[in-house]
């Protein structure tokens, strides 16, 4: 096994050919390519790769919030004892009964749910619209608090799982 300081990357005859090392690459004993899985390596002074310490990873406390608010706002929700899935797909299904209903107050549809189907009309379709909706914004409503928590420096770790809607 060879190492190129210029790439940062391991070579073998077998898989790139003696043309397909780069020039600088040094020869590793089994011994320092075994030493070297899982960890960071770069090259000394003389080319020879070095395990060194790899960096923490970061979260961005804004990806972590995000990440947050989807997980509470796909949760679903109850209204009217009916549980309703609210990830993306259900939301815009919702979006486009809730249409349907507004313009014709007399349609109904059959909605399917984990108990099977119910029969609904346009006031209640409006209805669950309408809840869906409002759970949707206090869950961004949420975040954008977060946020404002963390540009403000009162950003907690611990506010990260308090204050969703249920």
């Amino acid at each position: 096994m060879y190492f190129s300081a210029s790439t940062g990357g391991f070579y073998c005859i077998e898989q790139h050919g003696e043309d397909g090392i780069p020039a600088d690459a040094v020869e590793l004993t089994d011994e320092e390519y075994r030493a070297t899985a899982g960890r960071q390596v770069q090259a000394d002074a003389s080319g020879r790769p070095v395990l060194v310490q790899a960096p923490a990873h970061v979260v961005d406390p804004r990806a972590l919030i995000a990440a947050r608010r989807y997980q509470a706002e796909t949760a679903g929700i109850i209204v009217n004892g009916m549980a309703l899935p609210t990830d993306r797909d259900s939301q815009a299904l919702v979006t486009g009964a809730a249409l349907a209903a507004w313009m014709d107050q007399d349609y109904t549809c059959q909605w399917k749910t984990a108990d099977g189907f119910v029969a609904l009309a346009a006031q209640q379709i409006i209805a669950l619209a309408s809840a869906m909706r409002a759970h949707v914004q206090a869950c961004f409503d949420r975040e954008a608090a977060l946020l404002d928590a963390l540009a403000a420096g009162t950003y907690t770790d611990e506010q990260l799982d308090q204050g969703w809607p249920a």
